[in-house]
């Protein structure tokens, strides 16, 4: 693999990607989080299970998201079939954990 600097976009879009990927991460981090906390809150072992494989989930994104930073500053491939699974799970943990809460809310109103 060739790890070389990459000539710096005038434009700052390697950067606003990376922010981005930070805030995605982020933001499905206390998703889970707050998905854990309404199964712990509300006696309902599945959705705090749900929470918590999301949560790990999120993680993972963490964890990508931080290596991707790395490889936007090195001249590497920036698509890679790691991160096309990542977005497809990320997508897939941030809709269980929303249609989990709303149904969960549903519920408990009726």
């Amino acid at each position: 693999m060739n790890i070389a600097l990459r000539e710096r976009d005038p434009g700052l879009q390697p950067e606003r990607t990376a922010l981005s990927w930070h805030r995605t991460a982020f933001s499905s981090l206390v998703l889970a989080l707050a998905t854990v906390r309404a199964g712990f809150v509300n006696a309902d072992i599945l959705l705090a299970i749900l929470g918590s494989a999301s949560a790990v989930v999120s993680l993972v994104l963490v964890w990508v998201s931080l290596r991707r930073q790395r490889q936007i500053v090195c001249d590497t491939r920036l698509t890679t079939p790691g991160s096309a699974m990542a977005k497809c799970l990320i997508c897939l943990a941030l809709g269980l954990n929303a249609l989990a809460i709303t149904l969960h809310t549903l519920v408990r109103l009726f």
